[in-house]
């Protein structure tokens, strides 16, 4: 089954395939669910402390079962809600953890401004190396075209209502991974200069 699912998901991140072609599985989903959440982790792990990281991670993954749930309910498709969440997580694990080389390249520069917001005020001393920001901007794009076509699919809707749920996604993700790791962060004593 693990075989299969890497095969659809492989084909998902190339749009050659759906969610529907996502192998159903009870054992499959928490798997995905710690895989996704730990591929998350690992990058926010590199500016963030570790309970904020993880209470990010972990607020986004629910944040994208809250919507899909939401989403396929309202479309009265509750039946897909399964293997469109684990396409969801299996494509983001992937692009997340394709994320971390050039993530892990910024990250230095994104502590020394964290340290130093006044750096801020002149634009020119802030330098991003160019490659891992257009690497990461590029993967973000992929990412967003992967989720819009799984829920197009999903939900049986066009395309444009897909890009729109994937933009709806996106931000209630963000939203609640802000609260989550606030939360998590606030709860564990973590603050962000330590």
């Amino acid at each position: 089954m693990f075989a299969q699912a890497l095969n659809v998901t492989l084909r998902i991140l190339v749009l050659r395939a759906g969610p529907q072609d996502f192998p159903f599985g009870a054992g499959l989903t928490p798997v995905l669910v710690l895989l996704a959440a730990a591929a998350n982790t690992a990058v926010f792990s590199r500016v963030l402390p570790l309970p904020m990281a993880l209470g990010i991670a972990l607020a986004m993954v629910l944040a994208m079962a809250v919507v899909t749930r939401s989403i396929l309910r309202a479309r009265k498709l509750d039946n897909r809600f399964a293997q469109t969440f684990d396409a969801l997580m299996a494509t983001g694990a992937v692009l997340t953890l394709a994320l971390l080389p050039p993530f892990a390249q910024i990250a230095p520069q994104l502590l020394d401004l964290a340290k130093h917001p006044e750096a801020l005020a002149d634009p020119e001393k802030v330098q991003m190396p160019g490659l891992p920001v257009f690497v990461m901007n590029l993967l973000n794009f992929w990412s967003f075209a992967v989720t819009a076509h799984i829920f197009r699919h999903a939900a049986n809707v066009q395309l444009w209502v897909g890009l729109f749920i994937a933009f709806l996604a996106a931000g209630v993700s963000l939203f609640i991974g802000i609260i989550g790791g606030t939360f998590a962060g606030a709860l564990f004593g973590a603050n962000l200069g330590g």
